[in-house]
């Protein structure tokens, strides 16, 4: 108690003291001034204060003294404030006070507790001390917080933090030391891994970081199928993989790497590129398809998901594209004839595409159509035809003829028309036409046929006549042939005499009339081809006169004769010289004389006679004699020599030359001569003849004569001269080598006119002529003389006396080359003088020159050299009189100088050659507008100088001058000018489509003169363009777009001088923009095509760029072909396309824009369920389409839409939560067809589709079914009951099951619950645990075929039969039944053979309102006469029963004849047809008539477009027999579409859906074209059923020949030919004349099909089937077989099934008469026309099975209504009345 007592005191005077120390302190702190002269600084723990010596420092309890300048607190509590007192006791007196904060404490345990991708979480523990809040502080970042943790946010990353805490003291202000942390923030996850330009080998990966930075990249890929991974480290966004294989999907994941943090993306599918296919072949053509082909792409075998696309189009139609995973693909629907490019590329994973593999081809061209051939001439044969259909404007014609030995030639044309020339006359020619689109695309041969003309006779000659008969002759021309004929005729006034025919070059025409003129004609025939007509006329002969006498005088002729025998009009007489007529007289027939006057003498006639009769002639023999001739006339010596003497004389008057000669007599002597002269030879000289003359004229007449006496002549002189000359005399001398007495001789001195100067005789040899003038010119004659004057021949001679010299000789100097002399005439000048000049020095070798005049210009002369010229006279005859001489000099000539820059802008050269001549120096002159220049002296052996430091662009002139002597000569002035300097270099200033401006330079140093730049631009592709201009630039217009233009410019000057060219290559203007761009769009890709820009060039290139709806970029692609496949889209995604237009060099047009989006993805994975639900629905469910949708269209409508019927259509959205959509409301057991479209921002995906049947449920009670149901028979213990089929509804569901409820207590029957009675059987009911029980089922599922055609079904209740676990058994007598019936339409029974009724789907009728009352058991009544009675009534009852119940039981199937029935058949087993046929045979056919009945409508419903139009109209036979068109057989198109139309069907056989074509009989109009279906179906065996001509009816027209045959283009033969007694075959040799291919056909025609009947035995049909299908499995295994009769369904129709029905014997031991007819008919109509051929072929049947069975070994069944049961005569009445009758 004291030691509490004593602690409280303690702590009471503590507490005091403390109250007395705060109070203290608070006083003196009020009272303490602040310290203004002292600093301090601060730790945690401590405050240090500069402070005076000998000063205390005190804080709370803790105080020092310092001796010192620096005083410190310690111990102090960190991050709290102090009041410091300073006291000093220095003599300054300091008492102050501050309060002072110490630091705060450093945070602890500065942790990261946590990151993201944007924040850092930190926590630190608190420090000692006193605090009042931390501060963060990082890049960025700074922040305050109480707490001792934070997180910051807001950071990038993957970015690596440096974190800062400090803690900030008590005063909010103080900061301690920090503590420092450093993190990464976590990177982001890397996004939108996607492949660029993506290769067939590597991938380019890249991706997107959304935010932040990381440290690097880790990528891995990897393909487990290939076992391939790799792993690449990148810091950039992208990684490149190689070595990868082609089209294969590789896994990609990119994990961002930040610090020690890593993020991973979502695995990415990436696909390589899939590598191309392999080179394309088009492997085959037709006129509008190409098969391409092409290999499985290099290392990509085995690949799977690989598909190709391939794109084609032709030139002004768009891309088509179409895709397949086959390596062969066939375009269909091509233009005809028409060039296609084609591309192919292979589609890999991820759709993405191959490099693209082109190739191209034209399709074939459609041949010409009406082909016709006409001849022309002998030589050319004119074709014709109709261009094909589809013709293109570059197709050409090959058209090729060939005569019998052979091919001839071919030409090509591009008209529809063709004259062949160079044929061989009158020949047979086959000519084809093939259509040719281009080299290798050729069409079909069209083929016709004609022959030339043969050519026409010549030399037609009438060879022989008479007064009656005329022989006609002519030659054969050069193409003869034996097989040639004339046709020769006769006419007379017009009209035809006689007309005949040979084969031979001549025909006489007899018992003509006398003197009538004929014409005749001659024809050269070949193949009813006529030449032209030659014809000739003539006249028969008359008569001819007899005894002809001629006389004559000197000019006339008498003439008489005697008549000739006949009568004539008149006689002409002509009488001839030389075969000329002289002249001609016509008398009268009564003159016999006439007489020529006139006529020349010495002439030779010939006198004819001729008779006159109408127009005819006849002559008489020739008759000749002569007329007397003329005497000569005068005499004359002509010449006469010393032995000889030559004289003429006159001709005799009015006589022709020739016609006569002369008689000369002289000495004795005989001379005969023609002409009018003779020389009479070896006379002696100067000796007299006497000579006479007489004419001889013809016949030896002679004239009178005429005589003449003449001298010959003396001998001349010789040896005649001058023996001298003077100007005035000359002396003669000369010599007689034979003087006889009596000769003189005459001298006479002439002047050259002729006229006698003198005349002198002497009897000497020498005289001197004188008085003569000076230089004249005499001929002097000396003629010797006989006595009586007769001269010898005159000797001449002829001298010039001498002329006298000149006189006055001057020499002045003309020119250069000619120096003028000048003199005086000679004394007694004569006017023929002439002057010789001798010129030297100045000339070569001297020279002379004749003039006539008194001066003469000398030429030729040396220019500038010193000449001597000599004039000397000279008279005609060439004598020259004295020589006078003088000297002079010749000018010297002036150069011709060129001038030249030579190329230079500052020099000149001046040059000339040196001139002809001498020249002593050269003086050169240079000058220009603005420059002289010192003229230069040279040498004469310098002919050039250059001027140096000239002018660039002036023009300077030059002369040069000549010196020689004293003469000079100044050329002409040359000028030329110096080069322009050239422009600076070229720029380009700017481009467009059709311009280019350009800049240069200026040249420089060309201010001083006159020049422009001429600017040369020029292409590849036109001529070069030029402009002159003054500026420095141009701008080039015109041009034409996207062409590279050289552009060069040159400086023009003076003188149109050019300085060099400054170039500027291959500058291209800008392509114009690509026209029509559009895309084709497809799924995941898109065909993007456009036209040609305008002025397209071979190097053009397009830069194809496309985006999606952000902008972003996908892909730039370049390509050099107009369209451009892009793969690898979003489907349903909207897409912007750029394309730009590029030249060689990268110049760009302006871009073409347009935006596309690709088709909606479809759906995929389309599922239906079709619960059984009493609201009948479908509920569709299926995978989300790939790529961007907005909603799905769905449709449902029944499968079998009636027009009435509702279509389900509804529009939804997107897949929430997932893809389905169920359609209420629907019918029960109903196909529904579904389809679901999905929507999108361009055209909607494919429809996807399927068929679905709704689920079923209860089955529906007729309201009526009362009346459905009746009790049709009853027993003691049993009754049966009927059901009209109608009770068996189907509308919820097909009736699988019925049965019969029974009960014998129907008031104590529960009907409100009536299935509870299914599960009760018959021995429930007999041991009283039910009241009612279910009796029987029956099965309904096999039945509806049977149910269908017996009519009501029929049920016994009480027959003891069993099913499952139930009992029919019998009931008991003298009871009243109700019963009720059992409708299933599913059933589940259980193990113990009950029903699951609540699994079944089942509907219970209520019992029958009238009970039934079975009557008692006749075996227990005990009365005879009662049990008579009994039994005879029960028997009435029983046989009246049994009679309608075997009635009704023949309307349906025996239940012991096994019958698979369906709704297009009727199939019995072979060994119960027996029972089946009898059965159906009773009351008269009643079975099967039904069966036939049922048939009647089937295949009626099918389309007969083709045999319905107007141009097939006339084809058809009957016209109610039309092929269908889905079966019908199509021929060739041949220029008409309708050429593919003929009345036949492809039939199906046993084994093959196209065995047999059914064919009508052909019509004359149709025989062509059943050929042509023939040889175009590779037929080989043909059967006919049917006589041509049957009951007095053409019923098929004779389509084969008896030998040979031609059908257009196809020629039959016919080359065996066996007739038996049922049947004729025949073998045909077909041939294509076009392709000279030649096909056997073997021809089976059956005869024994009688008019209106059938075979009379089955026997005969079966064994002709065995014949034809035995050549038909040999021969005709891959190609149809044709079966024709008159309309093609009768018989045709029974043929081809007794063929079907023998193979299901055979083969499947079934028989189904009624199903192979159903077939038939479903591919043409009423095949197996009537029901009386419908059961022949049951007969058939069941004789074939019997012969099998051995019950009918000889195959016989007579048939005894053969005359009634196959063809009527009329149509029956229910067929169309248009004249058809059965087959």
């Amino acid at each position: 108690m004291l030691g509490a007592m004593s602690r409280m005191s303690c702590f009471g005077v503590l507490l005091r003291t403390s109250v007395v120390l705060y109070l203290f302190l608070k006083g003196s702190q009020a009272q303490c001034a602040p310290c203004t002269n002292f600093k301090a600084s601060t730790t945690a723990t401590e405050i240090n204060i500069e402070v005076h010596v000998n000063c205390t420092v005190s804080t709370g309890s803790t105080s020092v003294f310092s001796n010192s300048t620096t005083a410190t607190l310690s111990g102090l509590a960190p991050g709290s404030i102090h009041r410091v007192h300073v006291l000093c006791n220095d003599i300054q007196q300091v008492d102050c006070c501050n309060n002072f904060t110490t630091k705060p404490g450093v945070v602890g345990n500065l942790n990261v507790i946590g990151t993201t991708t944007s924040s850092v979480s930190l926590s630190w523990t608190q420090p000692k001390g006193d605090n009042s809040f931390y501060r963060v502080e990082g890049t960025g970042v700074s922040m305050n917080t109480t707490e001792t943790s934070t997180t910051i946010s807001g950071l990038t990353a993957g970015v690596q933090y440096n974190f800062t805490v400090t803690t900030v003291a008590g005063d909010k202000t103080t900061v301690g030391e920090g503590n420092t942390t450093a993190t990464f923030t976590n990177p982001k996850q890397p996004v939108n891994i996607v492949a660029t330009g993506p290769g067939t080998s590597q991938l380019n990966v890249t991706w997107t970081l959304p935010g932040g930075r990381v440290d690097q990249y880790t990528v891995n890929t990897s393909n487990a199928a290939l076992s391939y991974a790799s792993s690449q480290t990148t810091q950039t966004t992208m990684a490149s993989f190689t070595g990868l294989q082609s089209g294969r999907v590789y896994e990609v994941t990119v994990t961002a790497v930040a610090g020690h943090f890593r993020n991973q993306s979502a695995t990415g599918q990436l696909a390589t590129v899939p590598n191309p296919p392999g080179p394309l072949n088009i492997t085959e053509r037709t006129t509008s398809s190409l098969a391409v082909q092409w290999k499985t792409p290099d290392l990509m075998t085995g690949v799977p998901g690989i598909s190709y696309n391939i794109s084609y189009y032709s030139t002004g139609t768009g891309a088509s594209s179409q895709s397949t995973a086959s390596l062969r693909y066939n375009l269909l629907s091509l233009s005809s004839g028409t060039f296609y490019t084609i591309t192919v590329i292979t589609v890999g994973p991820q759709d993405l595409g191959s490099a693209p593999v082109n190739t191209s081809g034209y399709t074939l061209p459609k041949p010409v159509v009406s082909l016709t051939a006409s001849p022309l001439s002998t030589s050319s044969v004119k074709l014709r035809w109709t261009d094909p259909v589809g013709v293109k404007s570059y197709y050409s014609y090959r058209v090729q003829y060939s005569n019998a030995t052979g091919p001839v030639g071919e030409k090509t044309v591009n008209t529809s028309f063709a004259d062949v020339p160079g044929l061989e006359p009158g020949t047979g020619y086959t000519f084809t036409v093939t259509t040719v689109a281009a080299a290798g695309s050729n069409g079909l041969p069209e083929l016709t046929s004609s022959y030339t003309q043969p050519k026409a006779v010549s030399n037609l000659v009438v060879k022989d006549l008479n007064t009656t008969a005329i022989k006609l002759s002519w030659s054969q021309q050069d193409d003869h042939q034996p097989t040639y004929s004339y046709l020769v005729t006769v006419s007379k006034k017009g009209s035809m005499v006689a007309k005949v025919s040979t084969t031979v070059e001549s025909y006489t025409f007899t018992h003509l009339q006398p003197g009538d003129s004929y014409t005749f004609s001659v024809v050269t025939v070949v193949q009813r081809v006529k030449s032209d007509s030659v014809e000739t006329s003539s006249y028969t002969k008359p008569g001819v006169v007899t005894n002809i006498a001629t006389t004559g005088t000197t000019t006339t002729m008498n003439v008489t004769w005697d008549a000739p025998v006949g009568q004539v009009d008149s006689y002409t007489v002509t009488i001839h010289n030389d075969n000329v007529m002289e002249d001609s007289h016509t008398v009268s027939n009564d003159s016999l004389e006439l007489v020529f006057q006139n006529l020349k003498p010495g002439k030779v006639y010939v006198v004819r006679v001729v008779t006159n009769s109408g127009p005819l002639t006849e002559a008489s023999l020739n008759v000749t004699n002569a007329t007397y001739p003329n005497p000569p006339g005068t005499q004359k010596v002509e010449n006469q020599t010393t032995g000889s003497i030559n004289i003429s004389w006159a001709r005799p008057l009015d006589m022709d030359l020739g016609q006569y000669w002369f008689s000369v007599f002289y000495l004795g002597q005989h001379n005969l001569t023609e002409h009018n002269w003779i020389l009479l030879e070896n006379l002696q000289s100067g000796t007299l003849y006497n000579i006479t003359v007489v004419t001889v004229g013809p016949l030896d007449y002679q004239s009178t004569a005429v005589t003449t006496a003449n001298y010959t002549r003396p001998r001349s002189v010789s040896g005649l001269t001058e023996a001298g000359i003077t100007p005035t005399n000359v002396t003669l001398v000369w010599d007689q080598p034979e003087n006889k007495a009596g000769y003189s001789f005459k001298v006479e001195v002439t002047y050259p006119n002729g006229s006698l100067l003198i005349a002198v005789t002497v009897n000497n040899t020498k005289k001197i002529v004188t008085g003569l003038q000076s230089g004249s010119n005499y001929t002097f004659t000396v003629t010797t003389l006989t006595k009586d004057g007769t001269m010898a021949t005159p000797v001449k001679v002829s001298y010039y006396t001498r002329p006298y010299p000149i006189s006055g000789l001057l020499a002045p100097t003309v020119n250069t080359t000619g120096v003028r002399l000048t003199w005086t005439k000679p004394p007694q000048y004569q006017s023929g003088y002439t002057y010789r000049i001798q010129t030297e020095g100045c000339v070569s070798t001297p020279t002379n020159h004749t003039v006539t005049g008194e001066e003469a210009v000398i030429p030729e002369l040396t220019p500038g050299t010193n000449c001597t010229f000599r004039v000397s006279v000279k008279a005609q005859g060439g004598i020259e009189g004295g020589t006078v001489s003088i000297f002079q000099y010749t000018e010297p000539e002036s150069v011709q100088p060129s001038i030249s820059n030579n190329g230079s802008t500052n020099t000149m050269v001046v040059s000339w050659a040196a001139p002809p001549g001498n020249v002593g120096q050269y003086v050169v002159h240079l000058n220009s507008t603005d420059q002289v220049f010192t003229p230069v002296w040279l040498n004469s052996n310098q002919q050039t100088h250059t001027f140096i430091y000239l002018s660039a662009g002036r023009e300077y002139t030059a002369v040069v001058t000549t010196i020689s002597g004293p003469f000079n000569e100044t050329s002409g002035p040359v000028t030329t000018a110096t080069q322009p300097n050239p422009p600076g270099p070229i720029g380009i200033l700017e481009k467009t489509t059709s311009s280019i401006t350009v800049e240069w330079g200026e040249a420089p140093l060309m201010a001083n003169t006159t020049f422009s730049y001429l600017v040369k631009y020029l292409s590849t592709q036109r001529d070069s363009k030029t402009v002159t201009t003054t500026n420095t630039s141009q701008t080039l217009p015109s041009l034409s777009s996207g062409t590279p233009y050289n552009v060069s410019v040159v400086s023009v000057g003076v003188l149109g001088f050019h300085s060099e060219e400054v170039w500027s290559s291959s500058v291209i203007t800008r392509p114009e923009s690509v026209q029509s761009l559009r895309a084709v769009t497809a799924e995941v890709n898109l065909t993007l095509t456009w036209s040609t820009p305008v002025g397209h060039k071979p190097g053009y290139s397009y830069r194809v760029t496309w985006t999606n709806s952000t902008g972003l970029i996908i892909s730039n692609r370049t390509t050099v072909v107009e369209n451009l496949p892009v793969n690898g889209l979003v489907p349903g995604s909207p897409y912007n396309f750029t394309v730009t237009t590029q030249t060689d060099d990268g110049t760009e047009g302006a871009p073409v824009s347009t935006s596309s989006c690709t088709n909606a993805s479809p759906v995929s994975n389309l599922k239906c369920a079709s619960p059984d639900d009493p609201n009948a629905k479908l509920s569709l469910s299926w995978t989300k389409p790939k790529g961007l949708h907005q909603g799905f269209q769905i449709t449902a409508k029944e499968t079998i839409q009636l027009p009435q019927g509702q279509v389900h259509n509804k529009t939804i959205g997107d897949c929430n939560p997932a893809c389905g959509h169920t359609v209420p409301d629907l019918k029960h057991y109903t196909d529904y067809t579904l389809t679901v479209t999905t929507l999108g921002c361009g055209k909607t995906s494919t429809v996807q589709s399927l068929t679905c049947k709704t689920g079923i449920t209860v089955p529906p009670i007729p309201a009526d079914f009362e009346s459905l149901v009746s009790v049709t028979a009853k027993d003691h213990n049993s009754f049966s009951v009927q059901l009209t089929p109608s009770l068996l509804d189907s509308t919820n569901g097909p009736i699988k099951h019925y049965g019969v409820l029974v009960t014998s207590d129907i008031n104590n029957v529960d009907q409100s619950n009536s299935s509870q009675y299914l599960v009760k059987t018959y021995q429930d009911w007999e041991a009283g645990s039910t009241t009612a029980y279910l009796a029987t089922v029956k099965d309904n599922t096999n039945n509806s075929r049977r149910r269908k055609r017996a009519g009501n079904i029929d049920i016994y209740i009480g027959d003891k039969t069993s099913w499952k676990g139930y009992t029919n058994g019998q009931l008991k007598a003298k009871r009243e039944y109700s019963y009720a019936i059992v409708l299933f339409t599913e059933m589940v029974v259980e193990q113990n053979g009950l029903l699951n009724v609540g699994s079944s789907l089942v509907m219970i009728t209520p019992f029958n309102s009238n009970s039934l009352y079975l009557p008692q058991d006749p075996g227990v009544t005990s009365v005879v006469v009662g049990v008579t009675l009994g039994v005879f009534v029960i028997l009435s009852i029983i046989t009246a029963g049994f009679i309608i119940y075997w009635r009704r039981q023949n309307k349906k199937a025996s239940s012991d004849i096994q019958i698979h029935s369906m709704s297009r058949t009727v199939v019995v087993r072979v060994e119960d047809y027996e029972a089946y046929y009898k059965k159906q045979r009773a009351d008269s056919n009643c079975g099967f008539a039904e069966e036939f009945e049922d048939l009647k409508l089937v295949g009626t419903a099918q389309a007969k477009t083709s045999a319905l139009a107007m141009e097939n109209k006339s084809k058809n036979r009957y016209n109610n027999v039309l092929p269908y068109d889905s079966s019908r057989v199509k021929l060739s198109i041949h220029g008409s579409p309708f050429d593919d139309y003929i009345n036949s069907n492809y039939i199906p056989g046993y084994n093959s859906r196209k065995e047999f074509i059914a064919a009508q009989g052909p019509l004359p109009g149709t025989v062509n074209e059943f050929w042509r279906m023939i040889w175009e179906k590779n037929v080989q065996t043909l059967v006919m059923l049917t006589r041509c001509n049957e009951q007095g009816r053409v019923k098929c027209e004779e389509y084969y020949p008896s030998e040979t045959k031609h059908f257009e283009n196809i020629t039959v033969t016919t080359t065996s030919e066996i007739p038996l007694e049922d049947w004729t075959i025949r073998d045909f040799d077909v041939k294509n004349v076009k392709t000279v291919e030649t096909r056997s056909v073997r021809h089976f025609h059956f005869t024994a099909w009688p008019d209106h009947g059938v075979p009379e035995t089955t026997e005969l049909l079966i064994n002709f089937r065995h014949l034809v299908r035995e050549h038909m499995d040999q021969y005709s295994r891959h190609s149809p077989t044709v079966v024709h009769c008159s309309a093609g369904v009768g018989r045709t129709g029974t043929f081809i099934a007794i063929d079907r029905l023998i193979f299901q014997i055979e083969r499947e031991s079934m028989v189904d008469v009624y199903g192979t007819i159903h077939d038939l008919r479903m591919h043409r109509p009423l095949m197996v026309q009537t029901e009386e051929q419908y059961v022949f072929l049951n007969q058939c049947v069941m004789d074939i099975i019997r012969s099998r069975t051995g019950t009918n070994v000889d195959l016989i069944y007579q048939n005894t209504a053969a005359l009634t049961i196959y063809e009527n005569v009329e149509p029956r009445k229910d067929t169309s009345k248009n004249g058809y009758h059965n087959a």
